[in-house]
């Protein structure tokens, strides 16, 4: 099978000859760079013989043009980009944001970088845009003030949440207009260690169903919900309109084996757990590749870490993981 007919036919739940695979980490300093952030992906993609691409754009590209000051400068020793500076102090803050042109700034890097990565990888290879959802960026966007504000300022709240899904309905259908088979929609809001069910029914679910239906209407066909985390809300996140899900799968419920059971026929992209392949466990990437296939017949999975992939990440295990799983062809 071709990359793409074996990405297809998982996400059916079609038979394959081998579960498609991906993985992705941060490239830092890199990930400012579009035509380098595009070539060394592609470099990154081809080495590893990817089936398919999710981009590996920093983590807060979506609220640099609204004004945050951001820190990557930790991600090049294991940790994660600070907003230093928010754009949101106070209830007042959320009226304020204005509707950004997506074709410049930051989100115009990104849509740059992302239609440099699909000519290089070629038609064969589906490009996923990373796409955070956006109560995800409402947070970012005040360094959680956000969930303070729901309950005393709700209003307020939903005002700027307005606004932040209609730039990121812009976004992503740029996106998908510069080739992307899809979004990777990136939810870290949607845990009960976070908030409840009800409040992120009212503050993120319509916000993210508009995102994901625009997704869908603009013609991405490989679009996944990545509920970020412990504790997810997966009953409320599993029925999005998407053709696949990716959660902390082996880290906190369900397991892929419990989703199925109940009925649950979306492709799964995911199984393998990210510290495993941090910390260069063979035997346990392994056991987690044979776990996702056994729980699924083979069907329905795209095999991929939960989460990225802490900088920096072994080559030598994803050399190894990627020719274990290519090996699973030979077993059939």
């Amino acid at each position: 099978m071709t990359k793409l007919e074996r990405v297809r036919a998982a996400l059916a739940g079609a038979p394959v000859d081998r579960p498609p695979y991906g993985f992705w980490t941060h490239l830092p300093g890199i990930d400012l760079d579009p035509p380098r952030l595009a070539e060394v992906t592609a470099a990154f993609a081809a080495r590893h013989d990817l089936d398919f691409v999710k981009s590996m754009s920093n983590g807060l590209y979506c609220v640099e043009d609204w004004g945050c000051v951001c820190d990557y400068s930790e991600i090049e020793r294991g940790g994660v980009a600070r907003v230093t500076v928010p754009a949101i102090r106070e209830v007042a803050d959320w009226a304020k944001l204005t509707e950004v042109d997506v074709e410049h700034g930051a989100f115009g890097r990104e849509l740059s970088h992302f239609a440099q990565l699909v000519q290089r990888v070629g038609p064969g290879m589906p490009v996923l845009a990373t796409v955070f959802s956006p109560l995800t960026i409402a947070g970012k966007l005040s360094n959680g003030l956000h969930r303070e504000h729901l309950a005393s300022a709700p209003g307020a709240l939903l005002q700027g949440l307005e606004t932040i899904t209609r730039v990121t309905i812009r976004f992503a259908e740029a996106a998908l207009a510069r080739g992307c088979a899809g979004v990777f929609f990136a939810i870290q809001e949607a845990s009960f260690e976070l908030m409840d069910e009800a409040a992120y029914r009212r503050f993120g679910e319509p916000y993210d169903r508009r995102v994901l239906e625009a997704a869908a209407a603009a013609g991405g066909w490989f679009n996944a919900v990545h509920m970020h985390g412990d504790a997810v809300m997966f009953d409320l996140l599993r029925d999005y309109p998407v053709t696949a899900l990716n959660w902390h799968v082996g880290e906190t419920p369900p397991a892929i084996a419990d989703y199925r059971a109940s009925g649950g026929r979306r492709a799964v992209v995911g199984g393998l757990q990210r510290g495993h392949i941090t910390n260069r466990n063979l035997e346990a990437i392994r056991a987690d590749v044979e776990r996702a296939v056994a729980e699924t017949g083979g069907r329905g999975l795209l095999l991929a870490p939960a989460c990225v992939i802490r900088h920096p990440v072994d080559d030598q295990t994803l050399q190894h993981t990627a020719a274990m799983i290519r090996g699973l062809a030979k077993n059939r």
